[in-house]
C-alpha cells in the first residue's frame, strides 16, 4: 500500500513539473525579428557554435506597431473579406517536414478551409518529387529530370517556393498527373519557371487524352507564368521539348475564389534551410501568389533525448521566420508546434522527455516573431497522447507519425482552433457577415 502511494505522489510531482514546461498561449502578440542564419547541412555545427555563446534566456524584442495588433490579423482580415463577399483568394503556404509529406494533415486542412470557404484545386505541385500529393492516383514524371533541393546543400539555380527545382538534362522530358476517382479532378492549372538563354522550348499539352496543344515557353524573366489548361481536367500529360537547362519550379491547380493551401513537405530537416530561400525569387512567388499567411511546422527532427535546452533551435528558427518575411511580405506567420512523440523509457512507451523543452523554444521563436502559435501537443491531448493515438490507430506505430486517420484528425484541431481564434478576432472587431440564405 505505501508503495502504491509513493508511486502516486511522484506522478503528481511528476505531471506538475511537466506542466511548468508548456506554452501557456497558442496565440501570440507582434514583437520584431533579426537576421539570416545557415542550413542543414551545417545545423549541427551551427547548433554548438551556438550553444557557446547563447545567453540563458532570449532578449525580448520591441512591438512593430506598424503591424495589426493581432498575430493573424492580416490573414483574417484577408478570409473575412472573403467571407462577406464571397470574392477574392486567400491563399496559405504550409511548410514541414515527414509529418506533411504526400499531402498528410495539409490535404485535410485545405478541404476544411474549401468546404466553407470555396476553392477548387490543390495548389502548387512539383513536376519531379518522389512526394505523390494526394488526390492523384498517377503522378509518373520521365527519369530525365534532374531534382534539386536545398536539403543537400546549396542547389546549382534557386530552388522554387517548394524548396525544389526539377531541370530537364535532355532536350525531351514530360511529367503525368491523374485524379484519383474520389477527389475532385484538376483544376485550371499554370506554369513556373525561371530565366534562362533557351528561348526554343515548348510543352505539349494533352488533357484527358484527346486534347493536344503545343505551347512556347518564353524564359525572360526571373520567374516565368505560361497557363496550361483553363478548366478542369482528369488526366494530364505534359510534354517539354527542346526544354534542357530550363529551371521549372512546378504547376499551379487553382480555380475560383476561396482558400487555397499549398503543401511544401521537407523530410528529415528542422526548417533551417528555408533562411537559404533566393529573396528576389521568393518575392516574385509573393507578387503570383500573394499570400495572406505562411504556416511552419519543423521540431522533431531535433529532438535528441539527451538535450533538455533548445535556446539555441529558438534563436535559429527566429532567424528563419525572420527571412521568410523578407521573401514573402504581407503574410502573416503561423507556427504549429511538434505533436507528441513517445520513446521507450524503461520498457514503458512515454512522451519523449526532451519535448517540453522543445516546445518552449517553438513557442519562443513565435514570439520572438510576431507570428502565431498552435500548440498540436495539447490539442492532440497532451503527455501520453501519441501512445493513445496509436491504439486508437491514428498514428504509425514508430510513435512520431500520423497515419490518415490520424493526419484528418489533426487538421481538424488545427482548424477548429484558427477558427475559434478568428471567430475571437470578429467579436472583438465588431466584424459581421451577414447572412445570405
Amino acid at each position: 500500500m505505501g508503495r502504491v502511494f509513493l508511486t502516486f505522489i511522484l506522478s503528481i510531482g511528476a505531471f506538475y513539473a511537466f506542466k511548468a514546461l508548456l506554452p501557456s498561449r497558442l496565440f501570440v502578440e507582434i514583437t520584431a525579428a533579426s537576421d539570416n542564419i545557415a542550413v542543414d547541412s551545417v545545423m549541427i555545427r551551427a547548433m554548438a557554435e551556438m550553444q557557446a555563446t547563447l545567453p540563458d534566456t532570449i532578449g525580448s524584442k520591441e512591438k512593430d506597431d506598424a503591424h495589426p495588433a493581432h498575430s493573424l490579423g492580416r490573414f483574417f482580415e484577408k478570409l473575412f473579406a472573403l467571407e462577406k463577399t464571397k470574392k477574392g483568394v486567400v491563399r496559405v503556404a504550409f511548410f514541414g517536414d515527414s509529418m506533411i509529406e504526400s499531402d498528410m494533415v495539409v490535404h485535410d486542412v485545405r478541404k476544411n478551409y474549401q468546404d466553407k470557404y470555396g476553392g477548387y484545386g490543390r495548389g502548387f505541385v512539383m513536376l519531379s518529387n518522389v512526394h505523390k500529393p494526394w488526390g492523384l492516383s498517377r503522378y509518373d514524371f520521365s527519369p530525365q529530370w534532374i531534382t534539386y533541393t536545398f536539403l543537400e546543400g546549396t542547389p546549382a539555380m534557386p530552388v522554387g517556393v517548394s524548396g525544389y527545382v526539377s531541370i530537364p538534362k535532355t532536350k525531351s522530358v514530360w511529367t503525368h498527373f491523374r485524379h484519383r476517382t474520389s477527389a475532385p479532378a484538376l483544376a485550371r492549372s499554370e506554369l513556373f519557371y525561371g530565366r534562362t538563354d533557351n528561348s526554343n522550348a515548348t510543352v505539349t499539352v494533352i488533357a484527358d487524352r484527346d486534347t493536344s496543344v503545343i505551347v512556347d515557353l518564353q524564359t525572360d524573366n526571373i520567374l516565368n507564368k505560361q497557363p496550361i489548361t483553363t478548366s478542369s481536367s482528369k488526366d494530364l500529360m505534359l510534354r517539354f521539348n527542346n526544354a534542357h537547362n530550363i529551371p521549372f519550379y512546378g504547376i499551379n491547380f487553382a480555380d475560383g475564389d476561396g482558400v487555397y493551401i499549398d503543401n511544401f513537405p521537407m523530410r528529415s530537416t528542422t526548417g533551417a534551410p528555408l533562411s537559404t530561400f533566393n529573396v528576389e525569387l521568393m518575392n516574385a512567388f509573393q507578387q503570383e501568389f500573394q499570400y495572406d499567411l505562411v504556416m511552419v511546422q519543423f521540431g522533431l527532427n531535433v529532438l535528441n533525448p539527451k538535450m533538455r535546452e533548445y535556446g539555441w533551435y529558438a534563436e535559429l528558427m527566429t532567424n528563419v521566420l525572420s527571412h521568410l518575411k523578407l521573401c514573402f511580405p504581407g503574410a502573416d506567420i503561423l507556427v504549429i508546434s511538434s505533436s507528441d512523440r513517445a520513446k521507450r523509457y524503461q520498457g514503458v512507451m512515454q512522451t519523449d522527455y526532451a519535448l517540453p523543452a522543445l516546445l518552449q523554444a517553438q513557442e519562443q521563436y513565435a514570439e520572438n516573431s510576431g507570428a502565431g502559435f498552435v500548440n498540436l501537443f495539447q490539442l492532440m491531448g497532451g503527455a501520453g497522447s501519441m501512445v493513445k493515438w496509436v491504439r486508437a490507430e491514428m498514428a504509425q506505430p514508430d510513435y512520431a507519425h500520423f497515419n490518415n486517420k490520424g493526419a484528418k484528425r489533426a487538421a481538424d484541431l488545427i482548424f477548429k482552433q484558427i477558427e475559434d481564434e478568428y471567430e475571437e478576432y470578429k467579436k472583438e472587431n465588431n466584424l459581421l457577415v451577414e447572412d445570405r440564405e
